[in-house]
């Protein structure tokens, strides 16, 4: 591979990288915040393109999705992503840091989050550090916000902080906040975006200036961010747009990720290349060769059997049409069941459906399921199951024949 081929691959995963963790703290990741610096240049240009903002502020750099157009949602669902709580606590807790010297201990912080949670304009639960899953929680939102480098442990004495867990006392440890990560985190310009009155969607002509001004990169970023863009979600005039720009898209799509788009009648497809440290990461592992997975895949593939797609590729089932079919699966494998999903069908269905979920194949209503034309890709899956430790641990080992 010559050097300038090398570049470009090494941008690309670098892209792919902020997409994944848009905020990179070089005290937390030298190498990837070094890979953002080196390509700056080219970065920024991307981002461009699909409306973002890159900022590099100190040993920071964040990529800013601002809202674009009639679109709230600025990125796709995360993978098994917090707990609704740990999430309101983390928000709590950057907000605490902001009113905060420099260092500060777990105790102070959790003092500030349980006065800014009880002040009249918070409209949420209270939060209690007398109750002990309370105090999880919590710690939980010090460990998301230290993972992205805002919070920087002083104290390398894990008793402390397992203490203050345990039973509320001691100061749990110290902390450093870094500034330039903190307000890279709570950006009020993006947020300033976010809670802007919508375009309206239905108005009498069908289309706003907005979306019109914004089309290519609302259709650019679902490509690339979703990796699949599939013409029934979408407004009848933008999927006329995405079917006529569809070249356009894909190669935009190529260029910045150094994937492959495939093109497809229900939409497009873009496929990362899986031996890139970012594009794995990035990358949705199903399905994996652990139990759980795997009766994703059989679930699946019975919920499909002798069901034909619509002409959007798409396979509605109803709520009683799934509970039939995860009967079904369970009673022709209970065998290989791990010990948790013999409890039942419904925890059987629950488990594995959090997997289809996570992997963007079905999407759940109050109807029931929508099965989206990429879990076509899945169909007649054939697995080997080992029987080993089947009954002593949440998974057993699948494999495929």
């Amino acid at each position: 591979m010559t050097a300038g081929l090398t570049t470009r691959a090494d941008a690309q995963d670098a892209f792919v990288g902020l997409l994944t963790t848009p905020l990179v703290s070089a005290r937390v990741d030298v190498a990837r915040f070094s890979a953002v610096l080196k390509h700056r240049t080219q970065l920024s240009e991307w981002c461009a393109r699909l409306g973002y903002r890159l900022v590099i502020a100190g040993a920071v750099a964040r990529l800013h999705r601002d809202p674009a157009g009639p679109q709230r949602t600025a990125a796709p669902p995360t993978w098994d992503p917090p707990p609704r709580r740990v999430l309101i606590l983390t928000a709590l807790v950057a907000a605490a840091c902001e009113g905060i010297d420099i260092t500060t201990t777990v105790q102070i912080l959790s003092d500030e989050v349980r006065a800014l949670s009880a002040s009249p304009g918070a409209h949420i639960t209270p939060y209690d550090p007398d109750r002990r899953p309370e105090r999880q929680a919590f710690i939980r939102g010090l460990d998301q916000l230290a993972a992205l480098g805002i919070l920087l442990r002083r104290t390398s004495d894990e008793s402390l902080l397992r203490q203050w867990e345990e039973d509320g006392t001691g100061v749990g440890g110290g902390f450093e906040i870094d500034q330039d990560a903190l307000l890279q985190f709570t950006d009020p310009h993006t947020v300033g975006l976010a809670f802007q009155p919508a375009a309206d969607e239905n108005a009498d002509d069908g289309e706003t200036a907005a979306r019109i001004a914004t089309r290519s990169q609302r259709l650019l970023r679902t490509l690339v961010e979703d990796t699949a863009l599939l013409y029934a979600d979408l407004h009848p005039l933008d999927a006329e747009y995405a079917r006529g720009q569809r070249s356009w898209l894909a190669g935009h799509a190529a260029d910045m990720t150094g994937g492959t788009v495939e093109m497809r009648a229900e939409g497009m497809l873009l496929r990362i290349p899986p031996d890139r440290p970012a594009s794995a990461a990035a990358t949705v592992q199903f399905p994996a060769a652990t139990a759980t997975p795997w009766f994703a895949l059989k679930l699946l593939d019975a919920a499909t059997s002798g069901r034909l797609p619509d002409e959007s590729g798409q396979i509605g089932l109803s709520g009683t049409d799934v509970e039939t079919v995860a009967e079904r699966v369970y009673q022709d494998n209970y065998g290989a069941l791990t010990k948790m999903m013999k409890e039942s069908p419904a925890r059987m269905l629950h488990a594995a459906q959090q997997v289809l979920l996570g992997a963007g194949l079905i999407r759940q209503t109050s109807a029931g399921w929508t099965m989206l034309p990429v879990a076509a890709r899945y169909r007649d899956p054939k697995a080997v199951w080992t029987p080993a430790l089947d009954d002593f641990g949440d998974d057993s080992e699948a494999g495929e024949s």
